[in-house]
């Protein structure tokens, strides 16, 4: 989660232009903006109301469903526990099980 922080800190940065301009978007200091973006700043120190300015799109997936509910968000709430190997054996096992329903190639 810490580096899709800075990642996307630095992606906004650059969307607008400036630390200086998403300060002034924001309301949050150039200060700490770059404190954050510099790593100088833990993300667990940050708070919500913060991150909220600086994203305010941004949406917080509690349950790491992705939004879904049901059977559909307790799979991917499953997947989201796996390796990424782990991941690659899910995909072809049901890729092998249920090849009528993959439209390419997954190796």
């Amino acid at each position: 989660m810490e580096q899709e922080l800075y990642q996307a800190l630095r992606e906004r940065i650059h969307e607008v232009g400036s630390e200086l301009k998403l300060s002034r978007i924001s309301g949050v200091t150039q200060s700490n903006i770059n404190n954050i973006k510099n790593k100088n700043i833990s993300v667990s120190n940050i708070r919500l109301g913060t991150l909220q300015k600086l994203f305010p799109d941004m949406q917080i997936d509690f349950l790491g469903t992705g939004g879904k509910k049901g059977i559909e968000g307790k799979l991917i709430a499953m997947i989201n526990k796996l390796t990424p190997e782990e991941r690659i054996d899910l995909a072809l096992a049901i890729a092998e099980k249920y090849h009528h329903a993959v439209e390419e190639k997954l190796d």
